[in-house]
């Protein structure tokens, strides 16, 4: 229990005591804003691609059934009509209604599931729940940045298998390529350029918790304007906080108030005003739980607009589990996801193979112990229905004396 107190005081100290230094850097997007860069709080720029490298990008996570369509390179996309018109389909005529975004809060609600009912019918497609597979009952018209038009359908989801097909409008260079989700591990994306018939692996192996990019947002009214701005890792969760005196030092973030939307951060950090330019938002921060767990403030500095693509900020890191633990949790166990949903289920997951007779503990930030379970072989999920939002602490013991310990987060 002593063990657990000084854990416990170390962890609210480092809550309430912003951390004083403040790391400042900066990624490029490139003139007018031509790439995505993928940055990690932790360990800076893990990877870069040219937006000019795709035009789809199909969802490869193992629950993944969508599409997005590269609106910041110029990239529309229309439901025309069922897929029995694949072969009829024709600019003369049409009136270009049914035009399909991406929802930029959600990387699962992409252009391709529009119209879908959130149940069976995943807008492209139609889930049979006897046979698992997701039929294409549509054809799209895709308009790329040089105004040229394809025909798209996605065919089919079957066994973790994409069917992509695409043609010309007159039905010539008509091409179906099958996307495995298993090339694919641990990605978000496989994106697929028509143009050149291919479909890349683009994002880093190392892990990331924002992507910077040139997108299409709604900005209000049904208006839909390209931006450059960020987007977070699913796994990543953000806080805004306004009406700071000083954004590295005021303020503070509140379990409740983290969302895992993956535009909080946004575009809208900027303001573009005529004859200044571009003018940053000096009373905000964002607070950022990364895929770690730790804590971080981050605030915008710098934004050189699409002449450079250049954008500056300053993080600070508040809490992370490697400043306070008295051994190495990483080395000893995993627990995921962590921040975790309020009555959900994690994943335990033990590294050490000969330890037997675990233990697993969770405390409150005041000593008491809320649960505790034992743990027989590697791997387990541990149920947080009777716990209720805010911090805990997770404590591992074996049966040869190990003691681990490391934050959860419950919001």
């Amino acid at each position: 229990m002593k063990n657990i107190y000084a854990f416990i005081l170390a962890a609210i100290t480092s809550i309430s005591c912003f951390a004083q230094g403040v790391a400042y850097d900066n990624v490029s997007l490139g003139a007018g804003n031509a790439n995505m860069v993928w940055y990690s709080l932790s360990n800076g720029e893990v990877g870069t691609a040219a937006l000019a490298d795709w035009h789809i990008a199909l969802d490869v996570r193992p629950m993944g059934s969508t599409a997005r369509i590269n609106g910041g390179l110029g990239v529309q996309l229309f439901e025309y009509g069922t897929l029995d018109e694949w072969d009829t389909a024709t600019l003369e005529g049409w009136d270009m209604t049914g035009q399909n975004f991406n929802d930029q809060s959600d990387w699962s609600n992409a252009a391709f599931s529009q119209g879908g009912d959130g149940m069976f019918d995943f807008g492209w497609g139609v889930y049979d729940v006897i046979t698992h597979i997701v039929t294409s009952d549509k054809t799209y018209l895709l308009q790329l940045a040089d105004e040229s038009w394809k025909k798209v359908a996605l065919l089919s989801l079957e066994s973790g298998v994409y069917q992509l097909q695409w043609a010309n409008l007159d039905g010539t260079e008509e091409t179906t390529m099958d996307i495995e989700k298993a090339d694919y591990p641990g990605k978000l994306f496989a994106y697929c350029n028509l143009e050149d018939q291919t479909v890349s692996d683009l994002e880093p192996s190392e892990p990331w918790d924002f992507v910077f990019l040139k997108y299409l947002e709604d900005v209000g009214n049904g208006a839909y304007y390209a931006v450059a701005g960020v987007l977070n890792h699913p796994a990543v969760t953000t806080q805004e906080v306004n009406g700071l005196t000083d954004p590295f030092q005021d303020g503070n973030y509140s379990f409740d108030s983290f969302s895992s939307a993956t535009n909080v951060i946004g575009h809208d950090w900027k303001t573009y005003v005529p004859q200044q330019g571009y003018v940053l938002e000096n009373e905000r921060c964002y607070f950022v739980a990364d895929q770690d767990s730790a804590f971080w403030r981050v605030v915008f500095t710098e934004f050189e607009g699409s002449a450079t693509g250049n954008i500056g900020f300053g993080k600070v890191l508040l809490t992370g589990t490697n400043s306070v633990v008295e051994s190495s949790s990483k080395d000893r166990f995993a627990l995921y996801p962590n921040p975790a949903e309020l009555h959900s289920t994690v994943n335990f997951q033990l590294h050490q193979q000969s330890a037997s007779n675990v233990q697993v503990s969770i405390y409150g930030l005041d000593g008491s112990l809320k649960m505790r379970q034992s743990i027989s072989g590697q791997a387990t999920q541990i149920s947080l229905e009777s716990l209720s939002k805010g911090m805990f602490i997770v404590q591992v013991l074996d049966g040869n004396g190990g003691l681990s310990t490391e934050p959860l987060i419950i919001h």
